[in-house]
């Protein structure tokens, strides 16, 4: 008797190891998931950066100001969603990526700046070639423009962040 209660108990902690594996294993598969969805959505959105047909207008497409698009009010703007990923909690805007650019706001528009010290856009940088490094609005002479997309989500895990950094050049 005394052998059997402890074959079964052996029997036991070997079936829930085996159950904890599993389970791990099916959260690591959602996490997988997630990392690949963020992978592709962060993809996806410079590849439409970068598929702008007048690169001139890249910038003012993608940035926060609505109102110096091309035709205004018509860009995508930094702002968006990514198919499976959840807004992170108190996301003002409800959205899970945002694309930024080495700019700054003066009240009067945004500026696209090559004098801001911002390492994780590789700046200060020349943008338009000209060999200097000027604190100057470069959104309509730009040649090189450092591109930095962020998703902040709720997954499986909590909430987790992704970010790619780019450098696009005029073609």
């Amino acid at each position: 008797m005394v052998e059997l209660l402890f074959v079964l108990s052996v029997l036991v902690v070997a079936f829930l190891a085996f159950s904890q594996s599993v389970i791990s294993s099916m959260r690591l598969t959602r996490v997988n998931r997630e990392s690949a969805l963020a992978t592709d959505g962060m993809r996806q959105t410079i590849e439409l950066i970068e598929g702008v047909a007048d690169f001139s207008t890249a910038y003012q497409l993608f940035n926060d100001d609505p109102w110096d698009d091309p035709v205004p009010g018509t860009g995508p703007g930094s702002g968006f969603t990514v198919e499976g990923l959840a807004p992170a909690i108190g996301d003002p805007d409800g959205l899970v990526g945002e694309i930024v650019f080495p700019d700054i706001d003066t009240g009067a528009g945004l500026e696209l700046r090559e004098d801001l010290d911002l390492p994780e856009l590789g700046m200060p940088r020349d943008l338009n070639g000209d060999g200097a490094i000027d604190a100057l609005d470069h959104s309509a002479d730009y040649r090189l423009l450092p591109v930095l997309v962020r998703l902040r989500w709720v997954g499986i895990g909590g909430e987790r962040t992704a970010e790619v950094r780019t450098l696009i050049a005029d073609r």
